[in-house]
């Protein structure tokens, strides 16, 4: 979860989640490199007194080859795990559970099996977290697949849970679907991250993740 004064991203829980760490870091790490690469092209411009020169540049073919092709490469390295990840998140294989999760205004409904429950915000003067805590919690289990389908009653809400790298729209009269599977056990916290009405902050999510 994300911890008090804080300035990086949350703890990697799930692979999804520990993929999108380290793509973010790779992402971070190149752009700080071509930012220093066209800084010192510049500093050794102006040095060199080339800066402001009356020098013609049409017409060379090695110079405009070079700098077509290499915004291109970069992009390909930055395509490719990104689209990596894109195919770690489609939904395949069996799961052990399946969890039904139900956006409400401005509560969550999660349904596993035959059992369902409500989840509604912890008021502020009760225990737990404040505006972050909830009744009834999502309990999964840990190091197995959970399948999680989601949808909505009333308006568009989005269930989102950082620490695993999930943020899955539920939209009415269609199931979005995915699959969860958390490397460890712990609580989890997140927030209804689409706008959905007055309470819409007050949709908080918690995840349990327990040892079987």
């Amino acid at each position: 979860m994300v911890r008090w004064g804080g300035s990086g991203m949350s703890d990697a829980l799930s692979m999804f989640m520990e993929g999108l760490v380290q793509f973010n870091d790779y992402v971070v790490s190149l752009s700080l490199f071509i930012f220093w690469f066209v800084v010192v092209l510049v500093i050794l411009e102006c040095v060199g007194g080339g800066y402001g020169g009356d020098r013609d540049v049409g017409g060379v073919f090695v110079l405009e080859f070079v700098w077509t092709l290499l915004p291109m490469i970069l992009l390909v390295f930055m395509a490719y795990p990104s689209l990596v990840l894109l195919y770690m998140s489609e939904v395949s294989g069996d799961s052990e559970v399946a969890v039904m999760v139900v956006g409400h205004q401005w509560y969550w409904e999660y349904e596993v099996g035959s059992v369902s429950e409500n989840s509604y915000m912890v008021m502020p003067n009760e225990e737990g977290y404040r505006l972050m805590d909830v009744d009834n919690r999502l309990v999964v289990p840990s190091f197995e697949s959970v399948w999680v389908g989601l949808t909505s009653e009333d308006v568009i809400h989005s269930w989102a849970v950082p620490a695993l790298g999930i943020k899955v729209d539920c939209i009415p009269g269609r199931v979005n679907e995915l699959i969860m599977e958390v490397l460890g056990c712990g609580v989890f916290y997140g927030q209804c991250s689409e706008l959905c009405g007055v309470m819409h902050s007050f949709m908080p999510i918690v995840v349990e993740v327990v040892g079987i």
